[in-house]
């Protein structure tokens, strides 16, 4: 089961700067199309830290949180769902984090256990294991992809705003 929760940046003073920290740029700041986006650093800047994060401000990481409660930590945030018509899971890249943070405002669904939820009401995320490296990630996707799926299983016998008509009486 997917539930939606948030998706929280919170940065982090490093003590040197490496390819591969997230960074956050306002995009057409104080005007109505004002986005942010977050880019990763490629390649280590030749100039000081100091100057660098006065430039750029401080690197961030992800996390993941549902009622003032982390659900998973940057290290633990890997795995997208890009729907059921996809076999694989496959890692998150940063488009994903940007389409989250620019159409869904940040809100992002996450595969949490449903046994947990349903008889103690906690958000549990389930954290599945990377073949190789055997870490474990959780399982994101955007916010309702699931949605109207788990309905049409709600209902097999498809939509009943049918019933206004006199069909179901020739049966």
């Amino acid at each position: 089961m997917y539930f939606t929760v948030e998706l929280v940046l919170k940065s982090y003073m490093p003590r040197q700067l490496e390819p591969g920290m997230w960074f956050i740029t306002k995009l057409n700041p104080g005007t109505r199309k004002e986005y942010t986006e977050i880019w990763a650093l490629d390649k280590t800047p030749l100039e000081p830290l100091e100057e660098f994060i006065t430039k750029n401000g401080a690197p961030v990481e992800p996390y993941i949180i549902y009622d003032e409660q982390v659900l998973a930590e940057p290290h633990e945030i890997g795995w997208w769902d890009d729907g059921p018509q996809f076999e694989e899971l496959r890692d998150i890249e940063l488009k994903d984090i940007n389409l989250i943070l620019e159409e869904y405002d940040g809100y992002i669904d996450i595969m949490i256990d449903d046994w947990d939820f349903a008889h103690e009401d906690e958000a549990n995320p389930v954290l599945n294991a990377d073949p190789i490296t055997k870490i474990e990630k959780v399982t994101l996707c955007i916010p309702g992809l699931y949605d109207e799926e788990e309905d049409d299983e709600d209902d097999p016998d498809g939509d009943w705003d049918d019933m206004d008509d006199d069909t179901w009486k020739e049966d």
